[in-house]
């Protein structure tokens, strides 16, 4: 069984649970989990839990907001050494980074963040907000020296871990429960946001991890001009990542492909170390 490490969103946690892929614990074990963090601030330094026992948050909640300061992934990820580490990019897309001293940056977590004492009392108004939105050209030259810098940090925690880059698109329309096909942006039920303007954003990030590691193998269920929407009866409710069910289980077949295919490079290159 392959150990799984996931820094990104549910967009690729959502591939190891069995609602959506029943028998994925028969191949992978997914053993940590960085959820909806941006890249700038995975590369920014340690800071302190803001969560207080006043914020009345669950478990999950406290832990969402807590590991995006306390960068405690990385230490986990040289505990553990997984097998494979798979990267989305949600956390740039949709929510940016706050600015909390100079050249130091947290997640804009709006879900989760903002419902602290510590973002309504010292950074709501104060922290400087950064994002795609905002000012795309500063954004993108941080986020560049950002994923840098992260995937050191990744390679150097738990340098046999294979990288996997996991192409996530936000999609434009979903499925109501008659089956009939919305907009999702102007539904009134989440954020509207330009979806074309983000998932270009996304693609230009994609090419610059391409373009300077090409051992970072990618799953990209989009391209080839597959359409996959949203819909209203998913698990945890309409969103631009929250795919149609046949897009988990496409998901874990190419994760499996390319976990083959590892193995055969692996098995050619230790015959060929034995040959010479």
């Amino acid at each position: 069984m392959k150990k799984i490490a996931v820094l990104g969103s549910c967009a690729t946690r959502d591939n190891f649970n069995s609602i959506f892929n029943a028998d994925y614990k028969k191949k992978f074990e997914c053993v940590l989990m960085q959820n909806q963090s941006s890249i700038i601030s995975m590369a920014s330094k340690k800071r302190e839990n803001p969560v207080v026992p006043e914020d009345d948050f669950s478990e999950y909640d406290e832990w969402c907001v807590r590991s995006d300061f306390t960068k405690e992934f990385f230490d986990h990820l040289a505990k553990l050494q997984p097998d494979t580490i798979i990267v989305d990019l949600f956390g740039d897309a949709h929510f940016g980074v706050l600015e909390v001293e100079p050249g130091e940056y947290v997640s804009n977590n709006r879900w989760k963040l903002w419902r602290t004492a510590y973002y309504k009392d010292v950074l709501k108004g104060k922290a400087e907000e950064l994002s795609i939105d905002k000012d795309r050209e500063q954004y993108m030259e941080l986020w560049k020296k950002s994923w840098d810098i992260v995937l050191d940090k990744l390679k150097k925690a738990s340098p046999k871990s294979k990288i996997i880059l996991h192409k996530i698109q936000n999609v434009k329309e979903y499925y109501n429960f008659d089956d009939n096909k919305f907009d999702i942006a102007t539904s009134g039920k989440v954020k509207n946001v330009n979806v074309d303007y983000y998932n270009e954003m996304l693609n230009e990030m994609y090419d610059y991890i391409r373009k300077n590691d090409r051992s970072i193998k990618i799953i990209d269920l989009f391209k080839k001009n597959k359409e996959f929407l949203s819909f209203d009866e998913h698990p945890w409710g309409l969103f631009y990542v929250h795919y149609t069910m046949d897009y988990y289980p496409l998901f874990m077949n190419k994760l499996i492909e390319i976990e083959k295919n590892n193995r055969w490079y692996q098995f050619f290159q230790k015959k060929k170390k034995q040959a010479d």
